[in-house]
């Protein structure tokens, strides 16, 4: 994949040669900061230069620029004259870089400027500037302290601090408390919050059963070496009770037990699923045993919970797990499986938007937080570590196990 400085310096190559298109795109990374530091008076350049040649979309962009720009212009003035509203919306604007250049230091000063005269979203904002180190260093404590100072009234501030915990950043880690402020967020119609919260239960119930497979393989262990130290009494006792032949015997005994409960073990379809790593195309399979998923028994199935993956869908970023659930009968392998979207953000950039505090309503968000529908897939081993596989009964694919 391309990065974005790859991209303009191609886009330079054929702007430079009068391509009306590379020119505009060149304005646009200019504009957005894509490849090359933000710098507005470049992308207006660059733009004319393709809107004078015709190009539509080069016009509308400098159409929107210059409301932008009279938008700051009025807002700064409104900001200056005290209005803390217009403060805290000034501090943003030079945050995105919408109607000025980006500079980090100003949007923490007008944003602070707010935040001290009793704005309580500018006090969420400051809390989220520290916690994110947007404009500058990150500051987990006082970020903490802004969160906790609105937390009554606020569902972005609730969320943060369920990030906080979450993450153990400024706090102790803890998965209860997380929980408590993502609830108090998505209960105040923060829909986002909805998937961080069922994220967690299940990181919480992987981690049970970790714990309870952990146990169990020690009490196995114990119960399997108090039997070996047994039988080897046994056999010490024999021997002395018999110079050798009845000692012989329980020896036979004692190593064919043991191979007995090892080709068991090894027997188990699912254990020997679990003791692979999985994957197509050169990709790791999200609902097997992988690099990107984790697995433990329960009872007769074996559950895996694959690590935060991220996909685009239109205009936004999509942060998802994959949680299924394996059994086996007769050969096959039966897998159960959903995703779990934990988090969606929105990417689209519109430039006439005047940057508010939209994030705080579920505006702008096509796609829903939480679980999808489940998908079926039938597996069949095949030789040399492969399955023969069959998802929703319509697609056929081979997995390779390593």
């Amino acid at each position: 994949m391309e990065t974005w400085q790859e991209l303009l310096e191609e886009q330079l190559a054929e702007a430079r040669g009068g391509d009306t298109e590379a020119q505009y795109g060149v304005g646009i990374k200019y504009l957005n900061g894509q490849g090359v530091e933000q710098d507005r008076a470049e992308a207006r350049r660059w733009l004319q230069l393709a809107a004078d040649a015709g190009h539509e979309a080069a016009k509308d962009k400098l159409k929107r620029l210059q409301g932008q720009q009279q938008s700051f212009e009025a807002m700064l003035a409104r900001a200056k004259a005290g209005a803390t509203d217009a403060q805290c919306q000034v501090g943003l604007m030079y945050l995105k870089g919408k109607g000025v250049d980006r500079d980090g230091n100003q949007a923490r000063n007008w944003i602070s400027k707010a935040a001290k005269q009793g704005n309580d979203k500018a006090i969420t904002r400051l809390g989220i500037l520290y916690y994110k180190g947007e404009g500058g260093p990150p500051d987990y404590s006082r970020a903490l302290e802004l969160f906790n100072s609105v937390s009554q009234g606020s569902v972005l501030a609730q969320y943060y601090l369920g990030e906080m915990y979450a993450q153990g950043k400024g706090v102790e880690r803890n998965h209860a408390t997380a929980i408590e402020w993502y609830r108090k967020a998505a209960d105040g119609g923060f829909k986002r919050a909805g998937g961080k919260i069922i994220n967690m239960e299940e990181e919480i119930r992987m981690a049970e059963r970790r714990k309870l497979n952990m146990a169990r393989k020690k009490q196995s262990i114990e119960a399997a070496e108090a039997r070996l130290a047994a039988e080897q009494q046994q056999v010490e006792a024999a021997r002395v009770a018999d110079a050798g032949k009845r000692a012989a015997i329980h020896r036979e005994k004692a190593i064919t037990r043991k191979v007995t409960v090892k080709k068991r073990g090894q027997d188990d379809p699912l254990e020997k699923l679990a003791g692979k790593q999985w994957g197509r195309n050169r990709k790791q399979v999200e609902y097997l045993p992988s690099k990107v998923t984790d697995c433990e028994m329960e009872k007769r199935k074996l559950v895996c919970f694959s690590g935060l993956l991220t996909r685009t869908s239109g205009t936004n970023t999509v942060h998802y797990r994959v949680k299924s659930e394996v059994t086996s009968a007769d050969g096959v392998f039966y897998i159960t499986y959903r995703n779990l979207v934990v988090d969606v953000i929105s990417i689209e950039n519109d430039e006439e938007e005047v940057i508010g505090y939209g994030d705080e309503t579920n505006k702008g968000f096509h796609i829903k937080t939480g679980w999808t529908q489940d998908h079926k897939v039938e597996c069949r081993p095949n030789q040399g570590d492969k399955l023969d596989c069959i998802k929703d009964q319509t697609h056929k694919m081979v997995i390779a196990g390593k």
